[in-house]
């Protein structure tokens, strides 16, 4: 089922639920017992709170006991039509007509599927049969009103002249102003659909439907909001079981971010919506979109999956979910899932955030090249993400030690905005690894120039360029390791096996160009450090016996 919009009435199959009614049970047909009234009841409140699978088993154990009552083939069609089976709820329609050419309720729910189908002229010789005859019948006068109100196609002005006369012919009624209203607010009259409500809830105080209504006009407007908060609360100390009260309330919680109190209000709306499986994927968006409860958003949706493996989407919250718990393989399993159902299906839609999921689960578990074209695509759809995804992408192949990868990324990310430090590091790294020390060196230089006091930046510049004097003929690394000693001093422990290296070498660079009193102050530094280093030892055994 669509969501409720609360600002205009166009949510007609959720309002069509709501107008139907214990009164017309009672009233429209005769030759139900006490016994089949009551039950006859039971279904009906099932059908208001969505309840569809459970009203329509009702319905249809009511026509077996009594198959010559067409009121239950009615309303089996009117449970088709809730869940959107126009064809059952035709057949089921021309059924009750077919028991008795009287079941003036199923020319009326024929001519609302020739409404919805845009043939009002047929609907109108079907309404006109239900209402021959029945000039005083407020109840068919509504009904007709209804289906005008309701369609997919509605003709708000015929809703409010058939709604008018049922009220005329009985202004005792609260349901036809609260249905007059429904059918003003359709035309835009939102005033004279209050004024009609207000009169409603003067004829019967208890009715929540009525208060329901009020609701949504409030819910329009960022002013009224809380009053529509508050009505809705009175709707259910009215009638603690009117699901719908607890779906608008739960939607209204979340508009103006009061997610502490939906799950409470969504867990009620569940279990009178019973075996309705939107209201539980719902609850399953909710446990992961809202509250982030994913453990729970898992356990909730993959229970609900393999009983409706068609609701697709609880593949998006599960792989979701999974995600945000880094369980990545089964994250990739659930978006492979989604992705599959909605090339299946064109008019099912993938969101950024598929792709990002599907991605980040690809790259998790190695599948790289999923990753890149997952990234590709969320680009697409959200360019302002791209310096995040090339340097996920970067940084995810350089964890890889797939370097050229890396590289590339950290380059394309540096055409649209300069590098941060970070990623000059990481990018200066690739070039070491990958033996293009030149450019290495070039990228540690900009480095060291952001952050001049940076230990590291200055040894991955000396080890570049000792990659680039493999032979010590230049000692081009001889700067960057004195920096290097200089701000990695002050973590003498931390640094220990790189300082060394930077003492031999600056030691090595002193004797190449005698002066040894230079290089045995370096060699000396080893030995702090590590008194046995072999090299340090032996050179200052040297050293020491040379004047």
């Amino acid at each position: 089922m669509k969501n409720i919009n609360f600002a205009a009435l166009n949510s007609k199959l959720s309002t069509m639920k709501q107008r139907i009614s214990a009164f017309f049970a009672l009233f429209l047909y005769l030759g139900s017992g006490s016994l089949s009234a009551q039950t006859l009841q039971e279904g009906i409140q099932q059908l208001e709170n969505e309840n569809y699978n459970a009203a329509l088993l009702t319905f249809i154990k009511l026509n077996s006991s009594d198959p010559k009552n067409t009121i239950y083939q009615y309303y089996i069609g009117e449970v088709h039509y809730a869940m959107e089976n126009y064809d059952a709820a035709a057949t089921a329609y021309k059924k009750g007509l077919e028991i008795s050419s009287k079941c003036d309720a199923c020319n009326v729910g024929l001519g609302k599927l020739d409404l919805d189908n845009g043939k009002p002229e047929e609907a109108k010789k079907k309404f006109d049969y239900a209402l021959k005859g029945n000039s005083k019948n407020h109840e068919i006068h509504s009904m007709v009103g209804d289906a005008y109100t309701y369609s997919k196609k509605p003709i708000s002005s015929l809703g409010i002249e058939y709604q008018t006369k049922a009220r005329d012919i009985n202004p005792s009624i609260a349901k036809y102003w609260t249905h007059l209203g429904d059918a003003l607010q359709a035309k835009g009259d939102l005033g004279g659909a209050m004024t009609s409500y207000e009169t409603a809830v003067s004829k019967n105080k208890n009715d929540p439907e009525t208060y329901l209504k009020m609701a949504r006009i409030w819910s329009g407007n960022k002013q009224t909001i809380d009053k529509a908060i508050e009505n809705l609360e009175t709707v259910i100390s009215l009638n603690p079981n009117y699901a719908l009260a607890y779906k608008d309330l739960y939607e209204l919680y979340i508009r103006t971010n009061r997610y502490n109190k939906v799950l409470p209000i969504l867990q009620k709306y569940v279990s009178l919506a019973g075996t309705d499986v939107d209201a539980k994927v719902r609850l399953v968006k909710f446990l992961c979109f809202q509250a982030k409860d994913y453990e729970r958003a898992i356990e909730e949706g993959t229970k609900l999956l393999s009983s409706n493996p068609d609701q697709y989407t609880l593949h998006r919250w599960l792989a979701w979910s999974y995600g945000e718990t880094n369980k990545f393989q089964e994250s990739y399993d659930q978006s492979q899932l989604l992705f599959k159902a909605a090339e299946t299906d064109p008019s099912r839609k993938l969101y950024a955030s598929d792709y990002e999921y599907y991605a980040k689960a690809a790259a998790k578990i190695g599948k790289m090249d999923v990753a890149e074209q997952m990234y590709g695509k969320l680009i697409e759809l959200e360019p302002t993400k791209s310096q995040d995804v090339y340097g996920l992408l970067a940084k995810t192949n350089y964890d890889a030690k797939k370097y050229d990868s890396a590289r590339d990324w950290y380059l394309k990310k540096g055409t649209e905005k300069p590098l941060n430090n970070s990623d000059l590091f990481y990018l200066g790294n690739c070039y070491y690894y990958l033996d293009q020390n030149t450019q290495a060196d070039s990228v540690f230089g900009k480095v060291v120039e952001i952050t001049p006091n940076y230990a590291t930046g200055w040894l991955m510049r000396a080890k570049a360029n000792r990659e680039l004097d493999p032979d010590n003929k230049l000692f081009l690394a001889k700067p960057y390791y004195e920096k290097f000693i200089e701000f990695g001093s002050a973590d003498r422990e931390r640094n220990k096996a790189n300082l060394i290296t930077a003492y031999n070498y600056l030691a090595y660079f002193y004797i190449q160009n005698n002066d040894n009193v230079q290089a045995k102050s370096y060699y000396e530094q080893t030995t702090l450090l590590d008194p046995t280093n072999q090299q340090a030892v032996e050179a200052l055994t040297i050293l020491n016996k040379m004047k």
